[in-house]
């Protein structure tokens, strides 16, 4: 039996765009460190599959525990930053035993460590302007004299709007490294849009995400990324419609005249924006547009006279040609959204 036509519905993952992307980094922050951003499941990518193939990233970061169980069950050796730390004495004893290193961002957190033994190094967290998690800057003496029996290895804190807001970015990293610089420890405050746009974040370590994956952290792509997932879906039917007959729930697109509508065997339950309004797709090389609601397992795209096309013949809804950035704008959302989105019944290929 051949392949089913619903295994045509995928997420196509290049890993050398990936390794790509993380060049760029280096390019950017030559003298930092990289902390690679593998939560939420890589963005969508898969965390273990994505970080086996960034070899030249210096760690990994991610915001739970069980993410990083997740790559030390998938054979990742290198050293993976629980970036929101633990919660409880018994994540702190499987982080020790799974050589997991640290964020400490608050006094509970200190009063964890300081009733067990724990080995591992720790970044201490502050707030400069995010104001979420961290301690105060005023109070990082504080907290690093009660954990001066830990291997506290650095100092981190996370930019607020380094993608709309440079006044504000430029005083949050003075802020930072004025507060802190009398520690002598490693600085890290770079997110993807420092990397790319503030050279005086770089500091000692950077952590990219959204960069890593092709995203760009502004509403505009970066010509220098490459995209990394494709996401794509086959059609499934063919349909005649005649003027007047509607398609879709709520008859909320109604044909002017006789024309075919390809059924696309994807939808929201898929993680397909259903907000999108006047979205399109790539079919057979060629833009078309969508009519009608995104349903939970199906969209319907509105097909020209001279279109040849077949079932089983598979549409492009974002990556390569259609950029993710004006999926996102049209939806108005952002592409982390739509990278993490990416549903459970997406395989994704790896090449």
């Amino acid at each position: 039996m051949g392949p089913l036509v619903s295994s045509l519905i995928g997420a196509n993952v290049n890993l050398n765009a990936i390794k790509h992307n993380l060049s760029i980094v280096h390019a950017k922050a030559p003298k930092s460190q990289v902390m690679a951003i593998v939560k939420a499941d890589a963005y969508g990518h898969g965390a273990v599959d994505v970080a086996r193939c960034l070899k030249n990233a210096d760690s990994f970061g991610v915001a739970r525990f069980d993410e990083a169980l997740e790559l030390r069950r998938g054979g990742i050796e290198a050293p993976v930053v629980i970036l929101e730390g633990i919660l409880n004495a018994n994540e702190l004893r499987l982080t020790s035993e799974l050589q997991l290193d640290l964020v400490v961002h608050s006094k509970y957190q200190i009063d964890l460590l300081n009733k067990q033994q724990f080995p591992g190094r720790v970044w201490v967290k502050v707030t400069t302007g995010m104001n979420r998690l961290g301690f105060p800057t005023s109070s990082l003496g504080r907290a690093l004299l009660k954990l001066k029996s830990r291997n506290v290895v650095g100092i981190m804190s996370h930019l607020a709007s380094a993608d709309s807001n440079k006044a504000f970015t430029d005083a949050q990293v003075e802020t930072f490294v004025s507060e802190t610089k009398s520690f002598s420890l490693p600085l890290s405050i770079a997110n993807s849009a420092g990397v790319l746009s503030f050279p005086d974040s770089h500091l000692d370590w950077v952590r990219p995400g959204i960069m890593l994956y092709g995203g760009s952290p502004y509403d505009r792509a970066i010509p220098e990324l490459k995209s990394v997932m494709t996401f794509s879906a086959p059609v499934i039917a063919i349909n005649k419609i005649h003027a007047s007959q509607s398609v879709g729930y709520g008859r909320t697109w109604v044909a002017e005249k006789d024309t075919r509508v390809a059924v696309l065997g994807i939808g929201y339950a898929d993680g397909y924006p259903r907000e999108i309004t006047n979205g399109t797709v790539i079919l057979s090389g060629l833009t078309r547009k969508i009519v009608g609601r995104v349903s939970m397992d199906m969209i319907c795209v509105e097909l020209e006279e001279s279109d040849s096309v077949a079932v089983g013949e598979t549409a492009e809804l974002w990556g390569n040609i259609l950029q993710i950035e004006e999926v996102a704008g049209k939806s108005n959302t952002i592409p982390y959204t739509l990278m993490c989105g990416v549903g459970n019944r997406v395989r994704r290929n790896y090449f």
